[in-house]
């Protein structure tokens, strides 16, 4: 039997469909006398007579019936791929896993994942929340697709973006002696009862390390590894902190004083992606969506977030 080609295979489909080569000329956008080639060449190739001619139409054997058949079968796998493949070009099939650092997660995260959502129905998302090195790690194992994190990573198996070089900002609870002071310095919080982050994150240490320089004691009886904790401390009166900037403001809509801390203590936000695999389409359009929810909330911080790289 000679090869068969695709091309004479949809003709022959076409034909049973229409009826008539005319018709399946419609079909397929193609001439009369191209269809007729085609089956001529189809039914050579399969060595069985498939149609008997009666007037105008084309009266399929019980031949063309059983080949219809298989045909059909192939075709409904192939229209099947077809359409997962317009699916997945419009982002609506498709998984999306995401592991993010404890500040982000707990307000900002959520709603950018549900506009992300909003605007692509039908992609499935998880979020996972996990300590910045654990974010790291989760990432270079490959286990998700997208990390935020808030450390500086130097692995060859994770590829790094910088979302946002900003600064911690200092936290008082409402009507604190400060609240009209345009800048905190360390001076400023001498004595006072002070929220530090857990000894595991390296910002502690950068932040313990201003007031040794300036030879400022605090009262350090509390600390807690999330900075949604030492917000609400500090909101119910249980001393100052220096927090990351995105739950500084999240945290004032709720009544508590945000203001500017000098000497600047560095936190950088970062987009990490497995390095040993590209990127999806959809991993970069949630990169995109982050990016523009971060500089919303940015604009809306009064200054006291600066969002994008220096």
């Amino acid at each position: 039997m000679a090869r068969l080609s695709f091309r004479q295979v949809e003709a022959f489909r076409a034909v049973m469909i229409a009826g008539t080569t005319t018709g399946a000329a419609d079909i397929l956008y193609v001439s009369q006398p191209a269809i007729s080639r085609l089956l001529a060449d189809f039914e050579e190739s399969v060595g069985v007579s498939l149609f008997e001619r009666h007037k105008k139409r084309l009266v399929p054997t019980p031949e063309a019936m059983i080949l219809f058949e298989e045909v059909e079968k192939s075709f409904v796998g192939i229209e099947k791929l077809s359409r997962t493949a317009e699916e997945l070009r419009h982002f609506h099939r498709g998984t999306l896993r995401i592991v993010c650092m404890p500040a982000l997660a707990q307000d900002f995260m959520p709603k950018v994942v549900h506009r992300f959502m909003q605007k692509y129905p039908g992609i499935q998302v998880t979020l996972q929340v996990r300590s910045s090195q654990q974010v790291a790690d989760w990432i270079a194992t490959q286990h998700f697709d997208i990390g935020i994190s808030a450390i500086k990573v130097s692995d060859p198996a994770i590829e790094v973006e910088t979302l946002a070089d900003s600064e911690l900002l200092c936290i008082l609870p409402p009507n604190h002696r400060l609240v009209d002071k345009a800048v905190i310095v360390p001076e400023d919080l001498e004595g006072e009862m002070f929220v530090s982050l857990g000894t595991e994150q390296s910002v502690r240490y950068k932040v313990d390390e201003v007031f040794e320089r300036a030879g400022v004691k605090r009262q350090l009886m509390f600390d807690t590894q999330v900075s949604h904790v030492a917000c609400a401390f500090v909101l119910d009166g249980g001393g100052v902190s220096l927090v990351d900037p995105a739950t500084a403001i999240n945290y004032a809509q709720r009544g508590l004083v945000v203001k500017p801390f000098a000497p600047a203590v560095p936190f950088n936000f970062a987009v990490i992606f497995p390095a040993t695999r590209s990127k999806s389409r959809m991993a970069t359009a949630f990169t995109t969506e982050l990016r523009q929810q971060l500089a919303t909330l940015a604009a809306q911080s009064d200054g006291l977030f600066r969002y994008g790289s220096r």
